[in-house]
């Protein structure tokens, strides 16, 4: 479960030292337009619906669903010309919503923690137009190896099996489910870097992340801002490659 704090501090990293947009990447490549439907799938504090709004004006409409509600309320005070409603539901789930109701569906950094690939991408397929689109967007094995390397530093032990498996699932499980339900299948492989100012931003930005919070639970350690800085990095830059899933239900 995300925190709302954690999550702006990462949003926040990544508006002021990547050298790659997500919005602006969505603006391109997306076909988005006025009065379409979009279901975002892990939708968080719903930091990528002012992008949407901007596309699909006061007659379109966003659905977010997300599982924290923390997350969701900060959702609500976003002001966006379209529609939007909140679910705070699991995506483990069947969704309660309509057949054949959105133009797209789109999920970033959070469908590769769901339990069944297959059947979410049915529920996707089922709940999307004939003429939709699906985006889903996640990472490779080598997202954050800097952060393990310094979180090896740490708590003195290497990514476990789990988070190898995760961070490999759009492009290993993912994209044969994917290519089997949905046409015009694209995987695309996007390279990508966050460059921190100082150690203090690495350090704040590590902090923020699940890996630091599941080290710290599994070995009984919090170590505090000063311990960390207290620390050898190799450098204050941290690979940030993303894997792209694009499908459509209909050629």
């Amino acid at each position: 479960m995300e925190t709302p704090d954690a999550l702006s501090i990462r949003i926040r990293a990544h508006k002021e030292y990547s050298n790659f947009s997500l919005e602006d990447w969505l603006d391109k490549n997306i076909s988005l337009h006025k009065g379409d439907a979009i279901l975002d799938l892990g939708c968080g504090s719903g930091n990528l619906f002012p992008a949407y709004s901007d596309k699909i004006g006061e007659t379109g409409t966003i659905v977010g669903i997300d599982q924290s509600a923390d997350l969701l309320e900060k959702a609500r005070l976003l002001k966006a010309t379209s529609s939007i409603v909140l679910l705070n539901l699991d995506i483990n789930q069947p969704f309660p919503l309509i057949k054949e109701s959105f133009d797209h569906v789109i999920s970033t950094f959070a469908i590769y923690y769901v339990e069944d690939p297959l059947l979410i991408l049915e529920e996707i397929k089922r709940v999307l137009k004939n003429t939709g689109d699906i985006v889903l967007i996640g990472p490779t094995d080598k997202n954050a190896s800097e952060l393990y390397e310094f979180n090896k530093t740490v708590f003195g032990f290497d990514r476990d099996e789990k988070v190898v498996l995760r961070t490999n699932r759009l492009e290993k499980e993912f994209y044969p489910f994917v290519s089997s339900l949905f046409k015009c299948v694209r995987l695309e492989k996007i390279p990508s870097k966050l460059i921190f100012p100082n150690k203090q931003e690495f350090v704040d930005y590590y902090m923020s992340t699940l890996l630091f919070e599941e080290s710290a639970i599994k070995t009984g350690m919090k170590p505090t801002m000063s311990e960390l800085l207290s620390k050898e990095v190799a450098g204050t830059e941290i690979s940030k490659e993303m894997v792209v899933l694009r499908g459509q239900k209909s050629a």
